[in-house]
């Protein structure tokens, strides 16, 4: 391989040939044919010389020749510039270890690829080291989750066995906002731990199942969380035959959830909830629809984050903690899909995107 060159020393090397190669041009094409014609006196020579100089068509011929030289080596140079641009450009692309290349022949893309190695090296510790973070994060949410949950069972043990020991109408309230506190705890804490669970490989829940299978199951447990609540309709528009890999203990709990939100934040008087399944290029995607309820911009962008909720009241009465969206969100990632939210329609959509795999994978 040639030695490197600065991309100035490209620029005037190119120049150099493009110079030398006119030169040649001139000798070669225009000058020493002249020398072979056959000449009677030196007079004839001179006015042969003088006419082939002075011709118009010779001036032609030397602007073409020299356009065409600076024409070729120009684009011999650039496409050497964009085949080092694009190899730059394709290492840039993925944040894996590149293997070391030494076909660069220009500095100053060498210089670039090298920095932008460096610079992919600590992008992936970086998100080595917030995996490890996250991981550590979700095991101490999930241990206390679990922790907490013994000493509230103690507690609405007690409340229960009070209710039954005839207090008076001020203690009886006050036992009964202690259980529905303690309820509240727990599916709070159940909640959580769902969540935490998605972070540990479980190989054996994950299972090849006809896509017709999981459109029933989902639309039995539909039907029973709504119970005549809403109207309820369920379109299959999949492809006939068609399996898909998953999990679906996580699928029917994030359908849940949807159904859950969908059901909690309608305002229409008779609310109608829609579920639609349908192929899209290699996704099997669920689309949770709700009349009646829109959502806000801000939660169009954050409403996937872990704790979020669009009302910023931390009310003791709300049933929602943050996690319903943020556990659909996970289990699409999980199934290598995405979780997408919009408005349409007069209401909210949410749309549950799974990959048709037939193996599965873990994130």
């Amino acid at each position: 391989m040639e030695s490197r060159l600065s991309f100035d020393g490209l620029v005037r090397r190119t120049g150099f040939r493009i110079i030398r190669d006119f030169i040649l041009a001139i000798l070669i094409l225009y000058i020493m044919p002249m020398m072979f014609v056959s000449v009677e006196s030196f007079g004839e020579v001179g006015e042969r010389i003088a006419a082939v100089f002075f011709n118009i068509f010779s001036w032609i011929y030397l602007c073409l020749a020299l356009i065409w030289i600076i024409g070729y080596h120009s684009k011999k140079m650039l496409r050497l510039i964009k085949k080092e641009m694009d190899m730059v450009y394709h290492n840039s692309m993925w944040l894996e270890p590149q293997p070391k290349d030494n076909s660069f022949y220009l500095h100053e893309f060498a210089h670039t690829n090298t920095r932008i190695a460096e610079m992919q090296k600590r992008i992936q510790d970086m998100i080595i080291d917030e995996k490890k973070q996250k991981e550590e994060l979700i095991f101490k949410v999930s241990a206390a989750s679990h922790d907490l949950k013994t000493p509230l069972t103690v507690i609405q043990g007690n409340a229960d066995l009070l209710l039954y020991s005839k207090p008076d109408a001020e203690q009886e309230q006050c036992l009964e906002y202690i259980m529905v506190a303690c309820t509240k705890l727990k599916d709070y804490f159940n909640a959580l731990i769902n969540y935490s669970n998605t972070f540990y490989e479980d190989k054996s829940a994950w299972k090849s199942l006809p896509v017709e299978e999981v459109i029933d199951i989902i639309r039995h447990e539909a039907t029973f969380f709504l119970k005549n609540e809403a109207k309820f309709e369920l379109v299959d528009e999949t492809k006939a035959g068609s399996s898909i890999c998953l999990n679906l203990n996580y699928l029917l709990r994030a359908i849940v959830n949807l159904l859950s939100n969908a059901k909690e934040y309608t305002k229409a008087k008779e609310p109608e909830i829609k579920i639609t399944v349908k192929n899209m290029d290699d996704m099997l995607v669920f689309s949770i629809w709700n009349e009646g309820s829109c959502f806000s911009n801000e939660l169009i962008e954050q409403g996937v984050k872990l704790f979020y909720r669009d009302n910023k009241e931390r009310n003791f009465n709300q049933s929602h903690f943050g996690i319903g969206l943020a556990f659909a969100k996970r289990v699409a990632e999980l199934h290598e899909g995405e979780l997408e939210i919009s408005n349409q329609n007069n209401g909210a959509k949410v749309d549950l995107k799974l990959k048709m795999t037939t193996a599965a994978t873990f994130k």
